[in-house]
């Protein structure tokens, strides 16, 4: 009797598991078990059985993408339609003071060198293209499509960077995503529109401060589609206390500028900051939402730790600062997380920060899912943020789906959330529509805006779907995304707008030219 390798039995398992058309994770652990019984090894892993996978199709095996979806490890990185792939900038002297903010010698403003995406940058030198192709090359091996591509630029303050440094930069992510080097940022870009890599949102951090028309105009060169900016707070004492130097006027006329040039805007708030209360985090969640000047799509709630290199750290020592108690932040999170409406997506609830890097502060990093419990037994604690009400991998039917719109005021303008959500109110798909503020609509700084709405995001959840693949049931080929497009057409000409323009992701602008709209400038236009 032959014995077999492990790779061997890997590659049988395998396909066997796409002979029997195994579709969930309880009847693939069944099969692994028979297995290793009957050959007498230990259970292989999902990565181990990937890696046989990948080893399968060089011999020449057709494969089998249902199967490589079960096999994924982390299938979470992409069950929101995208795979996400961050990377910083190098180190470099940041304008602001904030107390809380660590300032570690070679290291960006406010990121530490033990946290995981740091830890990676650093292996890379801080080199851009060098940290995509490490990240791809992981996400590879781990099963992920990486078709769709979600370039999240970590770092401080972005827009405090050298602009030639900040070009150079961006160019690097697109050339890494399109296996080549182009002479311009310009020539990159184009070539991702049919790279196998596409880069569909580009997402930026910095402050508001930092927010005018000029750099607008260059981040929209860039591709930029996302800015997170770091509201911290909406006190202006605590602010003002913590040395943030900017003011809740700033912020409000930043978050105006974005929206009304079609970003989408996520903020960081900081419960538990120095000079704060949980009552006075309560009243900053209310304000957030309740003002129209702000109302952002995303949030991103990090409680304030005490960390090494920062101000705080001294303040902490002496006294002058001590930390809400876990029971108190949890319970705050929970109750900030109830008040955050249902057109907002809660990105985190806790900042990856190392345990070992905390000196004063929560050390629960599993936050999420200690509420998540909590809502189980008590449904009245339920998160409806997008998050928690995506579809994921889930399976629907398209044409039972409904449509929902919320419609709000914000920024001096109107605001649509359009939805597709099936019976049990899942998220599907979305978009965002705006009509811009008056002044804007007539006499904006980027003429493609003139007299246009806008779509400032259209996003269709459920597994990645690779690029021509037409699996049966998955949600991003449901038809749902020219759906909500022919939808926000609809109500802009109905309000009167003979244009609409889309700010488009780079790698998404062959769909928009299927839809009927052309490049101008940086955005996609449609007469309506």
């Amino acid at each position: 009797m032959k014995i077999l390798s492990s790779e061997d039995i890997q590659k049988a398992l395998v396909q066997q598991a796409s002979n029997l058309k195994i579709q969930t994770e309880d009847a693939l652990h069944k099969l692994k078990k028979s297995y290793a019984r009957e050959h007498n090894v230990d259970l292989p892993s999902n990565f181990k059985l990937q890696e046989a996978y990948e080893a399968l199709i060089k011999e020449g095996w057709k494969g089998d993408s249902a199967l490589q979806r079960l096999l994924r490890k982390r299938k979470i990185r992409t069950l929101s339609g995208v795979t996400v792939v961050t990377v910083l900038t190098k180190p470099y002297p940041c304008p602001g003071k904030c107390v809380f903010c660590p300032t570690e010698p070679g290291m960006p403003k406010s990121y530490l060198s033990n946290e995981p995406g740091a830890m990676r940058a650093v292996l890379d030198d801080f080199h851009p293209r060098d940290q995509v192709a490490t990240r791809l090359n992981s996400l590879t091996r781990q099963g992920h499509e990486t078709d769709k591509i979600e370039m999240i630029v970590l770092g401080g303050t972005f827009l405090s960077y050298d602009k030639k440094y900040r070009t150079e930069f961006i160019k690097s992510l697109f050339d890494a995503c399109n296996v080549s080097t182009s002479r311009t940022l310009k020539e990159a870009q184009t070539k991702n529109e049919s790279a196998r890599h596409r880069i569909i949102g580009l997402s930026i951090e910095t402050r508001s401060d930092s927010i005018t028309k000029e750099a607008i105009k260059h981040l929209r060169k860039l591709g930029v589609t996302k800015i997170q900016l770091g509201i911290q707070h909406l006190d202006q004492k605590i602010l003002d206390f913590v040395k943030r130097g900017e003011t809740t006027v700033q912020m409000a006329h930043a978050i105006k500028l974005l929206r009304d040039s079609g970003f989408k805007i996520a903020i960081h708030l900081m419960p538990n900051l120095p000079g704060s209360t949980p009552k006075k985090d309560l009243k900053m969640i209310d304000e957030c939402f309740k003002n129209p000047d702000f109302k952002p799509d995303q949030i991103k709630l990090y409680p304030c730790v005490v960390v090494p290199y920062s101000e705080l750290e001294s303040w902490w020592k002496n006294g002058k600062y001590k930390s809400y108690s876990d029971k108190i932040i949890l319970n705050l999170l929970e109750e900030m997380q109830l008040r955050v409406p249902e057109y907002v997506r809660i990105e985190r609830l806790y900042r990856d920060i190392p345990g070992e890097s905390i000196l004063a502060g929560s050390r629960v990093t599993n936050m999420r899912q200690i509420l998540e419990d909590r809502a189980k037994k008590d449904p009245k604690k339920d998160c409806h943020c997008i998050r928690c009400r995506e579809i994921k991998g889930e399976a629907y039917n398209k044409d039972s789906v409904k449509l929902k719109t919320i419609e709000y005021e914000a920024g001096g303008g109107k605001e649509f959330f359009l939805s597709f959500v099936n019976i049990e109110d899942k998220l599907c798909a979305l978009l965002r529509l705006r009509f811009p503020s008056r002044e804007s609509q007539k006499s904006h700084f980027l003429p493609e805006l003139r007299n246009a709405a806008i779509i400032r995001e259209l996003h269709v959840y459920g597994a990645q779907v690779e690029l021509g693949d037409t699996k049966k049931g998955a949600s991003q080929h449901a038809g749902l995304g020219k759906r909500l497009l022919k939808e926000a057409e609809s109500l802009a000409k109905l309000a009167g707008f003979p244009r609409l323009a889309v700010i488009s992701g780079i790698g998404v602008r062959p769909y928009y030219k299927k839809q009927g709209y052309k490049l101008e400038g940086t955005y996609m236009t449609k007469k309506i």
